[in-house]
């Protein structure tokens, strides 16, 4: 008799913060960096595919809290009239916490972020209206992994001239 093998997913505490600017990317990150102390780095655009085809290159972000032991991913919702999250498509950015957050601190982030003064709005999106969530984060993690790997291919590089 076949026995089934369930294997459950490790659930880890995901929170998405949606951004509403005009402004590029470099400019809001400015803002981000001065009023949050923030110093995110620019990764490799994020490529995000739909159910059927590629939706395109989206500017892509990172910058890990160490004391917090946050990761926190920004990225476009809009390139070349390609949207990343349809059904939040008058959001401009959003930012990905990808670690537990306390409430309190939640809110304290936001308060901080709606005080940068290009956003026009900032708030927290449910994860529940993210239709095809479980397809964001499978191209989010498949583009970190991608982009480990070519920093290690990197240094082994440099390693084996040295």
């Amino acid at each position: 008799m076949a026995k089934k093998l369930n294997i459950s997913k490790s659930e880890h505490q995901l929170t998405l913060i949606g951004l509403a600017c005009s402004a590029t990317d470099y400019r809001l990150l400015y803002f981000v960096g001065k009023v949050l102390g923030f110093s995110f780095s620019k990764l490799a655009d994020l490529p995000l595919y739909g159910k059927t085809e590629k939706l395109g290159d989206f500017s892509f972000y990172h910058f890990y809290r160490e004391d917090h032991r946050l990761n926190f991913y920004l990225f476009a919702n809009n390139k070349e009239g390609q949207i990343a999250l349809p059904a939040h498509r008058n959001l401009d950015y959003f930012l990905l916490i990808d670690s537990e957050i306390s409430p309190n601190s939640l809110r304290d982030l936001l308060l901080k972020i709606r005080s940068i003064p290009i956003l026009q709005a900032a708030m927290q999106i449910p994860l529940s209206s993210i239709k095809d969530l479980d397809l964001l984060m499978e191209d989010i993690e498949l583009h970190l992994i991608a982009l480990n790997k070519t920093q290690k291919e990197k240094l082994l590089l440099w390693e084996a001239i040295a």
